[in-house]
């Protein structure tokens, strides 16, 4: 039935066509209805359709299918049409529908005569056999309606062709119908009179097109169980073609694949080779000779490089016989007259590919690359071709391959960097390794974050680096090894007093030296910036300003040393180093209340760093400014540019700086959005669920999976991972004041509950104490709401009224919605409900800006105790977020949860957490009552925002 449906989407003409051809049949005026197309666009799904449309409607139908083998056989159409016609036996007896003229195509239907069948002879004999079957077909209409069939009639046999003919010239005012359909073919046998008889005056033609990328996202949503992204619909469009049969079995293999429809997903498309099309194309391989199949194995190695003078050296032709076989390709339709050479459709591609045997296909990219690397073509290009040869210890493949990983790296693609030097390694002489192959692997791999780079620098470093490239290494050593958690073992690897004959390497080595040691936590000064008159003042200013606000000086002035560092504009050292001084300087700025500054820097630097190719450089400062657009309520923004910079990363990989800043930015971005099941799964997923380490880097992270805690209801565990970051921030002076609005409130709450309204108010005063004597506005925004939660009363509303006119001045709307919430609920309580309702109903237009539907829920559950009602906008519409209202739609539709998590590809728990959450905003208790709780949710929230 599947199939069925797929070949007739976009069939309504069609089959619209043939339901008039049916009625003016009953109505005793014959026609004809020719569907053209390609195999798999859905003709004989219209046939089949239209036959059990006739049989219901008391039509005698016969029906008869065309076939290659028997198309040199006579009368093979008619034979199947009428050997089962009722009232016509075996032996050619009849019933009365021979009589008459009818009865002069008695011999075609007496097997024991065929030698007195009238077979091709364009003579008396054939023209009283076609009107003898002209007159059966009247005899057989003036009982019943009659309908004819054939199916692939390009494989009919000239004297039914000739029938059809002449049948269709005659029965304008008879009740028959024929329905005719053919494939476009390039065999010449009988084109001519296939085409005679599709121009009578009573033909209806139709040809059949491809499916739209509608129809193609329609079919994918219910093979794959949910609407797929555009990417994956171009990707399923382009391999099928829009035939239906081809796209219904690729959409199958992708099913089997476990492919999901989404954009990441998408490449795996153009991998699958649908089983029918890759049977045609090689049938049409097969009748090619040698020459036209090697060239287009050529095409199918070469790819976008298929000029004409490569393909025909990997095809081993001289030009002439190249230029045949291309030319033999074209005439069967495989590529296309263009040059470069280019297949029509990928599947061709995917089945000369595969076709290839292993040694001549790696015969052919090795010859491949030879070619392109012969041209001057980008070192790329053949690299890719020399990853899918064996290894030969070749100088000049490593030479390529290096190449190739400095143009990749310096686009930004590490991953791409250590696929071409591994294989350079492998094409090296057996000897020994090539120290400077592994010194550049293990460079790309810190880029990768991947921990294999720390084993392979070290290795250079003991056998003896280069003198040009040892600060190189140990700089990229350094990082690796405090990305591992071993600062004292990075700044001996970075060794800067063994610099200090080098004005510039020095500065360098200090610089990075001075980072490691900020991010560890150690107060000391062992790196002597104070000591280095050769470092860069810019460099001194950064670290200045970050010292200032680590010391607990005031923000204005930690913000005029880090304005300083880049008041000549932004510049990147030599070296590609996670923290550079400007994304120093922009941090600091974000937590002085300055998080526009900060951001234009930090666009300056990605924009400066993806230029230079400087990997480390650009990914750190796309999680600083995630986290910036983040605390400036751009929430959707926030977690899609977290979701990119985790991308590449697994659960094994090194944890640099990047990483565990954008971990915690996207987890406070799904707490944010209600989704903090979805949030839990994440770190699992990359491996921050456990033990992490005790430094700067991971703070943040730590914050936020404390925050997480308190959202699924682990409150003693929220409590006790907040308390402990405070009091490594505190011992340490690790200041983040973009952080402490979402973690101080969750802290103070969560101590009132565990130990009391006076600890939990000793807890805020100190950090208000604190906050004060730094004089930055969020934080004491924070800790103010805090305290006056916990104070309560007239002294509790000044405190939390001091907070929000901290905050209406900066750009931080969901803290703002937060503390609004909290004035709000402390105003009800005194019994002034309009005023209580005008603060919340600013603090919910606040945070349904920003996406805050977790902090919207608890807006709009404080403003209906203050009775308000609220509109649709702001009600019902809002009350599930996107996760949660489908996946009650899907159990409203009487799918199990773990139907719901295959549908959705997510895990069983993630449907029961959703779940959970929409009864209890529904107010509903069981899965019955889903269907009426929803009809009363006016509109559709919209997509649901998926974790990648």
């Amino acid at each position: 039935m599947r199939r069925e449906h797929a070949r007739l989407l976009e069939r309504d003409r069609e089959s619209e066509l043939l339901e008039e051809g049916l009625l003016q049949a009953r109505e005793g005026s014959g026609g004809m209805v020719v569907l053209e197309g390609a195999t798999g666009l859905g003709k004989t799904s219209l046939l089949r359709t239209t036959r059990e449309s006739a049989s219901q409607q008391g039509f005698v139908v016969l029906s008869a299918r065309g076939c290659a083998l028997e198309q040199d056989f006579a009368w093979t159409i008619v034979r199947q049409l009428f050997e089962l016609c009722p009232g016509l036996d075996s032996t050619g007896e009849d019933t009365g529908i021979l009589s008459g003229p009818a009865a002069m195509a008695r011999s075609l239907f007496d097997y024991r005569q065929l030698q007195n069948c009238p077979a091709s002879r364009p003579d008396e004999d054939l023209y009283s056999a076609l009107h003898g079957l002209y007159w059966l077909c009247r005899n057989l209409s003036e009982r019943r309606p009659l309908l004819l069939m054939i199916d692939d009639a390009q494989w009919a046999d000239a004297e039914s062709l000739r029938f059809v003919s002449y049948l269709v010239n005659r029965i304008e005012d008879h009740a028959v119908l024929v329905a005719l359909a053919s494939t476009p073919t390039d065999e010449p046998a009988t084109p001519e009179l296939l085409m005679t008889a599709c121009v009578a005056p009573l033909v209806k033609p139709a040809r059949l097109g491809a499916l739209s990328a509608e129809a193609v996202h329609q079919l994918a949503s219910e093979i794959l169980g949910r609407a797929p992204h555009e990417a994956f619909t171009h990707a399923c469009l382009t391999m099928s073609e829009g035939n239906p049969l081809h796209l219904l079995e690729l959409l199958e293999d992708a099913a089997r694949e476990g492919i999901a429809p989404v954009e990441t997903e998408a490449p795996r498309v153009y991998e699958l080779t649908p089983a029918r099309a890759a049977w045609g194309v090689r049938r049409q391989l097969t009748r090619l000779p040698d020459t036209a199949v090697a060239l287009a194995g050529a095409v199918a190695v070469l790819t976008s490089d298929a000029e004409p003078r490569h393909c025909a050296r990997v095809a081993g032709l001289d030009e002439a016989d190249a230029t045949e076989a291309a030319g033999r390709l074209r005439d069967a339709g495989l590529l296309t007259a263009d040059a470069p050479y280019r297949f029509v459709r990928p599947v061709i591609h995917q089945v000369v590919y595969e076709g290839m045997a292993a040694q001549a296909r790696n015969a052919a990219h090795r010859t491949a690359a030879e070619c392109l690397g012969a041209a001057g073509t980008a070192a790329v290009r053949s690299a890719e071709h020399l990853c899918r040869t064996d290894p030969d210890a070749n100088p000049w493949a490593v030479s390529i391959l290096r190449s190739a990983s400095r143009e990749v790296l310096g686009g930004g693609d590490a991953l791409a960097a250590t696929r071409y030097l591994r294989r350079a390694m492998a094409e090296s002489p057996a000897q020994g390794v090539d120290l400077g192959v592994l010194a550049e692997l293990g460079a790309a791999e810190l880029r990768a974050q991947q921990a294999s780079a720390l084993e392979h620098l070290e290795k250079v470093l003991r056998q003896g680096a280069q003198p040009h490239a040892e600060l190189t290494i140990r700089l990229d050593l350094g990082h690796a090894l405090a990305a591992v958690g071993r600062p004292e073992d990075a700044l001996a690897a970075i060794d800067p007093g063994s610099w200090a004959a080098d004005r510039t390497e020095g500065a360098q080595a200090w610089a990075a030296a001075m980072t490691i040691q900020r991010l560890a936590g150690d107060r000391g000064d062992r790196a002597g910036s104070r000591s280095r008159p050769g470092l860069d003042p810019l460099t001194l200013r950064a670290h200045a300003a970050a010292a200032a606000l680590s010391d607990g000086r005031p923000a204005p002035r930690a913000a005029r040393l880090a304005r300083a560092a880049v008041a000549d504009g932004v510049r990147l050292p030599a070296h590609d180093v996670e923290l550079p001084p400007a994304s120093l300087a922009a941090w600091v700025l974000a937590q002085c209340d300055d998080p526009l500054a900060s951001e234009g820097i930090l666009n300056e630097v990605v924009g400066m760093a993806t230029r230079d190719g400087h990997v480390l450089t650009a990914a750190t400062a796309r999680s600083l400014r995630a986290a910036i657009v983040f605390d400036t309520g751009r929430i959707a923004d926030a977690e899609a540019a977290a979701r990119e910079v985790l991308r590449q990363r697994t659960g094994a990989s090194l944890a640099l700086t990047q990483a565990p800043l954008a971990a915690a930015v996207l987890v406070q971005c799904l707490i944010e959005q209600d989704r903090p099941q979805e949030a839990d799964e994440l770190l699992e997923r990359h491996g921050m669920a456990g033990e992490l380490p005790r430094n700067a880097v991971h703070l943040p992270l730590r914050v936020a999976r404390g925050r997480l805690h308190a959202a699924l209801g682990r409150r003693q565990k929220s409590v006790q991972e907040l308390l402990d970051c405070r009091s490594l921030a505190r011992k340490h002076r690790w200041h983040n004041s973009s952080a402490t609005g979402g973690w101080l409130a969750t802290v103070v709450h969560g101590v009132a509950m565990n130990s009391g309204q006076r600890a939990a108010r000793e807890l805020a005063f100190a950090e208000v104490r604190r906050a004060s004597s730094v004089g930055a506005s969020r934080p004491l925004a924070a800790a103010l709401c805090a305290y006056g939660e916990m104070a309560g009363g007239k002294e509790g509303i000044r405190h939390i009224e001091q907070a929000e006119q901290l905050l209406a001045g900066l750009t931080a709307p969901v803290e703002h919605a937060r503390t609004l919430l909290a004035l709000g609920a402390a105003i009800r309580r005194t019994g002034d409900r309009s005023e209580a309702r005008h603060r919340l109903t600013t603090a919910l237009e606040l945070a349904r800006n920003c996406g805050a539907a977790a902090l919207e829920q608890e807006i709009g559950a404080e403003l209906r105790l203050t009775g308000a009602r609220l509109s649709p906008a702001a009600g019902e519409t809002v009350s599930l977020t996107p996760a949660e209202h489908r996946v009650a739609q899907q159990a409203s539709a009487g799918l199990t949860n773990r139907e719901i998590a295959q549908a959705l590809f997510i895990t069983v728990k993630t449907v029961e957490w959703h779940l959970g959450q929409a009864y209890s905003k529904l107010g509903i208790r069981k899965r019955a009552e889903l269907t009426r709780a929803l009809s009363l949710v006016p509109g559709d929230p919209g997509p649901e925002r998926r974790s990648a």
